[in-house]
């Protein structure tokens, strides 16, 4: 994407500062919803709730959280 010869500077770092101040609200609200089944593809440090109904989690420990180790879900409690 290229910026127009004659866009306003200023009027782009607002609009910045405002989708910044938008992030950290919904990074303060973080709400995980209870899956059946394991997200597919996760990345290492992902965190997941279980429903403790579906497959793909580890199934002794059943509902609850989850994260990932880099190879399997791991029960976090």
């Amino acid at each position: 994407m290229t910026l127009p010869v004659d866009y306003n500077s200023s009027e782009m770092q607002i609009e910045f500062d405002k989708l910044e101040n938008r992030i950290r609200k919904l990074d303060q609200y973080l709400s995980l919803i209870p899956l059946a089944d394991a997200p597919l593809s996760p990345a290492e440090g992902w965190v997941a709730i279980s429903d403790g109904t579906g497959t793909g989690f580890d199934g002794a420990s059943g509902a609850g959280m989850y994260r990932w180790s880099g190879s399997a879900w791991v029960f976090v409690g």
